[in-house]
């Protein structure tokens, strides 16, 4: 008899607004290859949930036939949050197939046997694939899990590495989203982990052991679909955006880089700029008539600073003078905008790693004396 009790409809619940949300992932015009990479990762979790929402309805005891439904897709989980990564930040490979081949082989060992007979399904599952194809897929997925994620990491890191030497308002597009949910994920797969461990050291165990993993599962699918949709449509700068010109060889020996550095900065100072908010490492190079190659190790070698420190540091030095000038009656963000930045939080943090303190704080002081 079917019946959606307690269990099945909570995880019901959960599972339900994620595949909303994947669709609307799915359907978003802003960054679509990253949101549909999402959006396939919450319906590949959706589908791991999937066999416990109509198992604990009564589903497989009315109609047996559906034991190896192919519901796993486990293998893919690795890839599509890499790749969801590596799209954001505009580094996704030219060939992703190739990363798919593990989940389709996990996907045809189970549709392959599905149409069988009962009879032969259950003698397959005594005697392959609950003791040597499910755990052994269990076991794969934790290490492509893995894999996956210290490259999503990486790709991460890099691009956040990329913002703060190229772009001088980096706050405002720091990828936080992408080091969240990664983190999310690895949390999930220790539990997933431990849940594993527990099962192999007590066979015994059934699916309602399994019961508060699964709330665990729908609560991400939760989660990646809420906040993936957040950030589904802010356009992050990407290193195609601002290609740089390559260093020629044999160029850069002996160069005297606090020389040229002094030079770029002098010129950045003469030409004001440092005024211009969609200013990038690249476009800089370009005014200076130079690459990013030579600017990047004129700043970093020359000066002791990348390009996000030289530019605003002297931003947040013209914003310290005019809040020193008791005839400055401007507003702060009025201030900030006209020295270049591009919004009240790059403003802010520019302003509270170089002056020590907060705008507030620097022009309460100068009222106060």
């Amino acid at each position: 008899m079917i019946k959606f009790g307690v269990l099945s409809i909570t995880l019901l619940v959960g599972t339900a607004q994620g595949l909303v949300l994947a669709a609307m992932l799915w359907r978003s015009a802003a960054n679509r290859a990253a949101n549909r990479w999402l959006a396939l990762l919450i319906l590949a979790v959706a589908a791991l949930i999937t066999p416990y929402i109509i198992g604990f309805a009564g589903f497989y005891d009315q109609w047996p036939r559906l034991s190896f439904a192919p519901f796993n897709y486990t293998l893919a989980f690795g890839p599509l949050l890499w790749l969801h990564a590596c799209s954001l930040t505009g580094e996704a490979p030219a060939r992703v197939w190739p990363h798919f081949l593990p989940v389709a082989i996990e996907f045809l060992a189970d549709a392959l046997v599905f149409p069988l007979p009962l009879a032969t399904k259950n003698w397959w599952d005594t005697v392959a694939a609950a003791p040597i194809l499910s755990p052994g897929f269990r076991v794969a997925m934790f290490i492509s899990l893995a894999v996956y994620g210290r490259l999503a990491w990486r790709c991460w890191a890099a691009y956040r590495r990329w913002l703060g030497e190229n772009v001088t308002d980096a706050v405002d597009f720091d990828p936080d989203w992408i080091r969240n949910f990664l983190i999310a994920l690895g949390l999930v797969g220790l539990v997933w982990l431990g849940f594993f461990i527990a099962n192999v050291r007590d066979p015994s165990r059934n699916y309602f052991d399994q019961f508060w993993l699964y709330v665990i599962f729908s609560g991400l699918v939760i989660y990646l679909g809420v906040e993936g949709w957040r950030h589904a449509g802010m356009r992050y700068p990407v290193p195609g955006d601002v290609a740089e010109e390559a260093t020629p060889p044999g160029r850069e020996a002996g160069r005297d880089w606090a020389a040229l550095g002094a030079r770029f900065a002098a010129e950045i100072e003469a030409r004001g700029l440092w005024r211009d908010p969609d200013l990038t490492a690249a476009s800089l190079a370009r005014a200076l008539g130079t690459n990013g190659n030579y600017l990047a190790r004129a700043f970093n070698e020359g000066l002791g600073a990348n390009f996000n420190a030289v530019i605003n540091r002297r931003r947040v030095q013209e914003v310290q003078r005019w809040l020193a000038d008791p005839g400055d009656t401007r507003a702060i963000l009025t201030m900030a905008m006209d020295a270049g930045f591009r919004s009240k939080a790059s403003f802010n943090r520019a302003f509270a790693d170089f002056a020590g303190m907060t705008p507030t704080e620097a022009r309460a002081g100068r009222l106060k004396s």
